[in-house]
């Protein structure tokens, strides 16, 4: 069977992406060498690395973002307090898109990462 190892967001400021996903998101870093940062999330990680140079872009055959980042994207997140983190990104500012509800047997919210990336912040009731 196959599973998720790791999902690599591109992001415009390494910084900014890392205080947000420790700081209103609680993850850990996971200390690594190099320039990306690479957070657990259970038995996935979850990477952060910054713009790349046109060159590499195109080396993968990939094209660089353009406009809001994760755009049809919705990156699911189990947490074990969902209030908590409800609440933490609202005294932070985070863009909170839906209010947090039951729905689909979760108790559910979405916001948005600072680069656009949309994340569902939830727990099984």
């Amino acid at each position: 069977m196959s599973e998720v190892h790791e999902v690599t967001l591109i992001v415009e400021n390494i910084e900014r992406s890392r205080e947000f996903y420790e700081n209103v998101l609680g993850f850990k870093r996971i200390e690594k060498p190099g320039s990306r940062v690479e957070l657990g999330a259970g038995g996935c990680s979850i990477v952060l690395e910054e713009d790349f140079e046109e060159e590499v872009f195109a080396q993968y055959n990939l094209r660089k973002p353009t406009g809001k980042r994760g755009n049809g994207l919705v990156l699911e997140l189990n947490v074990d307090d969902v209030q908590k983190i409800y609440e933490n990104a609202v005294s932070m500012s985070v863009e909170i898109l839906t209010e947090p509800k039951v729905m689909w047997g979760r108790n559910h919210f979405l916001l948005e990462d600072p680069d656009g990336y949309v994340l569902g912040i939830g727990k099984s009731v």
